[in-house]
């Protein structure tokens, strides 16, 4: 009995034990943001943006130092790059906090993009749900020159970002987890954010709020950073861009609704120097497949529900049946030109679909096999494809009433 009394404080030591390698928080720095460049030979160019974690609490006012601190140097991966930091940081860097991964075009475009992603997730501070941003400049130029004026904590200002991106469609979400599952999925392509803190090329003749790529966009500001429109991956690696307008549409086309309540503006049918603008939703996609050993025929319908809020040209549209009749046709064909001319370039310049139509295909095969088999990718370049969209007016918003006295 003396000996049991004993065993309680025996097993204390034991349970101790987990205290070994306790690290206290301020021991850490937080990186918010890693930018990956085109190093020389076989190394990379490694941007590391630690947060202060002084600023933007309340101890704030009392700290006269920068929101953040930036380094760049070379190394052969993040992991080592991480444990090279300790050259000039004290506390130990952790990714447990990071909120996007900045990559240069350039390096977007080598073999090497992919597998470095790839590699990554076997860390075990790493979170898969971070955004990825392809930048046309160098990624340490653009972590640099981003300078958001109301979010001194980067973190917060990336948190935003991806939840304006949900609203308006622009610019596509790809996380790390969509970035690896849809590149070894290899049935399709990819779209991943596209931004620049340049601007060049400046588009003065546009069609609609969305026709721009980052960089083209005249702004004034003392932020110059531009996000729009995506880059598109294949099989790991950059191969083109599309524009604003050609990201939403890619979002729209896609079996389950990515993106809703976009406000959105298009040429008055009835007065061509006058735009209307309307909130567009949506419901999910009717998309039918028919299999063919050469090709795939492709049939989708998206139905579209517009709620307008703007028409400048005071046409009625409200109780004129005629020209609300107009309206919707004209609507009709106009997304389903643009949308056509869309796939074609996917068929013929990126040849294969960032539509996720390989998830229905896959559905009329019995085995994965032998869909993988059916080489999808390489069939959708001949595949016969029709769109017909299907506009609904839900309401036309607030709108005068004359009076007759």
């Amino acid at each position: 009995m003396k000996l049991l009394k004993f065993i309680p404080i025996l097993l204390i030591p034991f349970l101790l034990t987990g205290c070994w390698d306790e690290i206290q928080i301020e021991e850490y720095a937080y990186v918010s943001v890693i930018g990956i460049d085109k190093g020389t030979d076989d190394k990379i160019s490694v941007t590391f943006q630690i947060i202060n974690p002084q600023i933007g609490t309340a101890t704030s006012i009392e700290a006269n130092e920068p929101p953040s601190d930036i380094l760049t140097f070379l190394s052969p991966d993040l992991v080592s790059a991480r444990d090279l930091s300790s050259i000039s940081i004290a506390r130990r860097l952790t990714f447990s906090h990071t909120n996007a991964i900045v990559v240069s075009e350039e390096f977007a475009k080598t073999d090497r993009f992919f597998p470095l992603l790839e590699a990554t997730q076997r860390d075990v501070d790493m979170r898969r749900e971070f955004s990825i941003i392809i930048c046309k400049e160098k990624a340490y130029e653009f972590i640099r020159n981003n300078k958001p004026p109301f979010d001194t904590r980067t973190s917060k200002y990336y948190d935003f970002l991806t939840s304006k991106w949900k609203e308006t469609g622009l610019v596509p979400l790809s996380t790390l987890h969509k970035v690896s599952q849809k590149t070894l999925d290899d049935t399709g392509l990819l779209l991943m954010a596209y931004a620049t803190t340049k601007k060049e090329d400046v588009k003065t003749n546009f069609d609609s709020e969305g026709d721009f790529i980052a960089g083209q966009i005249d702004k004034t500001d003392d932020n110059p950073i531009q996000m729009i429109g995506a880059g598109v991956l294949k099989k790991g690696k950059m191969i083109g861009v599309l524009t604003g307008d050609e990201t939403r549409l890619s979002l729209m086309l896609r079996p389950h609704v990515v993106t809703n309540n976009m406000l959105a503006t298009f040429p008055d049918p009835l007065a061509e120097d006058f735009k209307i603008s309307a909130k567009v939703s949506k419901r999910s996609n009717k998309i039918d497949i028919k299999i063919t050993d050469d090709y795939p025929i492709i049939d989708v319908t998206v139905p579209i529900i517009l709620s307008i809020t703007a028409i400048p040209s005071q046409i009625d549209y409200v109780e004129n049946m005629e020209n609300q009749k107009t309206l919707i046709n004209y609507l009709e064909k106009r997304l389903e030109e643009k949308t056509m001319k869309l796939v074609k370039k996917t068929q013929k310049e990126f040849e294969g679909e960032p539509f996720f139509w390989s998830y229905v295909a896959r559905q009329k095969f019995w085995l994965y096999e032998d869909f993988k088999n059916y080489n999808w990718m390489e069939k959708y370049k001949n595949a016969k494809i029709t769109i017909k969209y299907d506009v609904k007016i839900e309401d036309f918003g607030k709108h005068r009433i004359d009076l007759k006295i």
